[in-house]
């Protein structure tokens, strides 16, 4: 009867979780008819840095800087890391400008995540993403979004495995896994959405073919 009754709250619980990944939030376009012009990516932050969150501050704004330049090239969209010295979107240039600020930065805890699960431990990164046309006497807005990443909320060992040999084991895992961790997985999500997000733009704006002009 207590082992039968305890799967109900269970599955309410497994309901309730999330896989990790990054969501797109307030998107406003604005179409452009010139032609498509290379891209300079920027990574600010408005996060306070305190001696705590440095390190991994600066490694998601590598990641961010590095990885959507890459990525934007795979993606057929010529892009590099802006000029230090410009790294503020002015006007009468002759690019455009992609511009990412992170607001929010939570580090959360890789060990918490995989013993207890639902939400605690969570990491999330939230951006602020401007892309600008610099090719004018004043600079234009061209995108205008917001994106959450995290880790999600997937149920921990305590769930599925609550043995302590289990645990044992489940709980050696999860502090190599967080030895191993870069610290940047949620910029890599984060990126892969504004990449993801680019693409939709440049097809709508006739910048890149469409999806199935481009797989034929």
């Amino acid at each position: 009867m207590t082992v039968a009754g305890t799967f109900p709250a269970v599955g309410a619980a497994l309901f309730l979780t999330s896989c990790a990944g990054a969501q797109v939030q307030n998107p406003v376009t604005s179409i452009d008819s010139q032609p498509v012009a290379p891209v300079a990516v920027t990574v600010t932050t408005s996060v306070l840095r305190t001696t705590q969150n440095a390190p991994r501050l600066d490694r998601n704004m590598q990641a961010l800087s590095a990885g959507l330049a890459k990525s934007l090239e795979k993606a057929h969209i010529v892009a590099h890391p802006a000029d230090p010295s410009e790294t503020t979107p002015h006007a009468n240039g002759s690019e455009l400008a992609l511009v990412v600020d992170i607001g929010t930065l939570q580090t959360g805890s890789a060990w918490t995540r995989e013993l207890v699960g639902f939400g605690t431990g969570k990491s999330r990164l939230q951006s602020h993403v401007i892309l600008c046309d610099e090719r004018g006497t004043h600079v234009t807005d061209l995108l205008d979004f917001t994106v959450k990443a995290d880790s999600g909320s997937m149920p921990g060992v305590i769930v599925s495995a609550w043995t302590p040999i289990g645990l044992g084991i489940h709980s050696a895992h999860a502090l190599t896994k967080e030895a191993l961790s870069d610290g940047h997985e949620d910029a890599d999500r984060t990126a892969k959405a504004i990449v993801k997000k680019m693409v939709e733009y440049y097809r709508t704006n006739g910048w890149l073919p469409p999806e199935n002009a481009e797989s034929d």
